[in-house]
């Protein structure tokens, strides 16, 4: 259903095409990360040094909460990602079209041009969205630069007039 409501939608580094076309390297991925972590330390250094989190400030207060402590004192991961996998396709599956179709403004961030699908290109040329490139970061853009999201953020909904600027009215 639509929510009446609704006066702007946010969508932060997730595209249909590209999130669909990398369902097939997840096992991979899964497979390639440690399965356990001495101490949260070194859990937190991993998350850093894979570049699953890039700003290593944020990796110390996000990463710990995917984390579950074992009774033998080292973590574990809190959820079996792949056990998740009957549901992975549905989650990106007509994204693309769903974002499209929302009757309110709307803003992509994206870490760069080249996750752009086809339909998004077509809109984004046609101005039925704003596109924010954020570069430097990766997938985890509001971990990465949470000071730079908050910006593009800020400017869109006051652009937007949903709200105005934390400084108030200019």
């Amino acid at each position: 259903g639509r929510v009446p409501s609704l006066r702007g939608l946010v969508v932060i580094d997730v595209v249909e095409g590209t999130a669909l076309a990398s369902l097939r390297f997840m096992h991979n991925l899964l497979n390639n990360r440690p399965a356990r972590f001495d101490t949260l330390p070194k859990a937190i250094e991993w998350s850093v040094r894979s570049g699953t989190i890039k700003n290593a400030a944020s990796a110390r207060v996000s990463f710990p909460s995917q984390l579950s402590p074992t009774p033998d004192g080292h973590y574990t991961w809190r959820i079996d990602l792949a056990a998740t996998e009957q549901y992975w396709q549905g989650w990106f599956q007509d994204l693309s079209s769903i974002f499209l179709a929302v009757p309110a403004a709307k803003l992509l961030v994206l870490a760069g041009t080249d996750r752009l699908d086809r339909p998004l290109t077509i809109a984004q040329m046609q101005g039925k969205f704003q596109l924010s490139l954020l570069y430097g970061v990766g997938h985890t853009i509001q971990e990465d630069d949470p000071a730079k999201l908050a910006e593009v953020l800020i400017e869109f909904l006051t652009r937007n007039r949903i709200t105005t600027p934390p400084d108030g009215p200019s």
